[in-house]
């Protein structure tokens, strides 16, 4: 395991600490958590925000 420092400002630990609380986990779970999270996502391919907006891509089925 490799340990990497980060620098936060103060609210942002304030922040961490209580999102940590009520998650019931530590500073450090919560944040290897957001990480793969971070990870996962960033691996997968995602729909591009302004096509969010366009709605589905291919055209609705008609009935003949």
């Amino acid at each position: 395991m490799i340990k990497i420092a980060v620098s936060l400002e103060d609210e942002e630990v304030h922040g961490l600490s209580r999102m940590a609380h009520e998650a019931g986990m530590t500073e450090e779970e919560l944040l290897r958590e957001a990480i793969q999270g971070l990870l996962l996502s960033w691996r997968t391919p995602s729909i591009p925000r302004f096509a969010r907006r366009l709605g589905p891509l291919a055209p609705p089925t008609t009935e003949h």
